[in-house]
């Protein structure tokens, strides 16, 4: 594969990373909103991160296992898609089980793209390029939990 290609691959992967890392802790910030918008109790509304990150940890061995028999790359797209289907979903929900629902989506896709990544990026370089992409990609979900 050409160094060109590989770039691009790894800042794909890094974007999406970087995505689901942002979506894991920023829904924090407007969970009183999402409260009082829904009009649901606090507790009702603290569970829209909770179930997202839950079914992440759940979920992540068992499409690690699956990218090794269907394929990192295929599994990463379709885990893309859903991503951006479930936060679609999020931004039009104007109930809590449409919230819910969204959110769940969203989490299915982030665990595909997570258990992925790396495994993505390894294939994809040299093992003497593979700190220096792996770095890259780190860095980008480190940014997303800072921002």
């Amino acid at each position: 594969m050409k160094q060109r290609s590989q770039w691009i691959l790894l800042l794909a992967t890094s974007m999406v990373s970087f995505m689901s890392t942002i979506d894991a802790g920023i829904v924090n910030i407007a969970v009183p909103q999402i409260s009082r918008d829904l009009n649901v109790p606090m507790n009702e509304a603290e569970w829209v991160v909770s179930v997202y990150l839950v079914l992440i940890c759940v979920l992540l061995i068992f499409f690690g296992k699956l990218s090794d028999q269907i394929g990192r790359i295929s599994l990463f797209q379709i885990g893309t898609i859903i991503f951006i289907l479930g936060s679609l979903g999020c931004g039009l929900s104007n109930t809590l089980p449409l919230l819910m629902a969204a959110r769940i989506l969203q989490a299915l896709g982030a665990s595909m793209t997570m258990a992925t990544n790396f495994g993505i990026i390894t294939q994809i370089f040299p093992p003497e390029r593979h700190g220096t992409a792996l770095g890259v990609n780190s860095a980008f979900v480190q940014l997303g939990s800072i921002v």
